[in-house]
């Protein structure tokens, strides 16, 4: 893709619909992206690896970055972590390939606010939201997840709510049903955008 038609796809939607399956898969089997490596105050996980998972910041190193202007957007996930996406994980690749990422909708807004702001983000933002079907699958989804506490299951499922409140703000919906029919979505939605940015 010429880097004048690059785009920046953002996924959102509430945890466990498959946003990051999807995007593992586009960069798989999709020419031309990568997928942004954002940044986390959380511990890494035993199959995690730093710069390739997320970019693993100290509480310290978390706070020099925001005060140095760093980030596109950041936020407190569930009040115990901050997580954020670094201006230079998006800006220093999009002028050679697309990028998709996965956050939540708070930081989509803050994203498109950015993007006012940043010429090189101007008409590149693509914004997909990952619906569940129902709340009751979403719900038997997490709970397929591993162990969870009922208090846990509660907040994660409010946060879905506040999520999906704010669906119709997004470019697209995939409407989740299977991975694969899921994906097809995203192609499809995707081959729309980049029709859009070519125009």
């Amino acid at each position: 893709m010429p880097a004048n038609h690059t785009a920046l796809l953002i996924l959102a939607g509430p945890a466990g619909v498959g946003k990051s399956t999807l995007c593992d898969r586009l960069v798989q089997e999709v020419t031309g992206f990568e997928r942004v490596v954002t940044a986390t105050t959380r511990p890494h996980r035993p199959n995690e690896v730093d710069g390739r998972d997320y970019h693993f910041l100290s509480e310290a190193q978390f706070d020099a970055k925001l005060a140095g202007g760093d980030f596109l957007e950041w936020a407190w996930v569930h009040q115990r972590y901050r997580y954020g996406t670094l201006k230079s994980a998006v800006l220093d690749r999009l002028p050679h390939t697309s990028l998709i990422m996965n956050i939540d909708v708070q930081g989509v807004r803050n994203i498109r606010t950015a993007a006012q702001a940043i010429p090189l983000l101007k008409g590149k933002v693509v914004t997909m939201f990952v619906a569940p079907d129902s709340m009751e699958v979403l719900r038997e989804r997490m709970l397929g997840r591993g162990a969870m506490s009922e208090t846990e299951l509660q907040r994660r499922m409010q946060s879905a709510e506040i999520e999906m409140a704010e669906r119709n703000s997004f470019d697209y919906i995939i409407h989740s049903k299977t991975k694969e029919q899921d994906f097809l979505a995203l192609r499809a939605f995707w081959d729309q955008a980049q029709k859009k940015l070519q125009s």
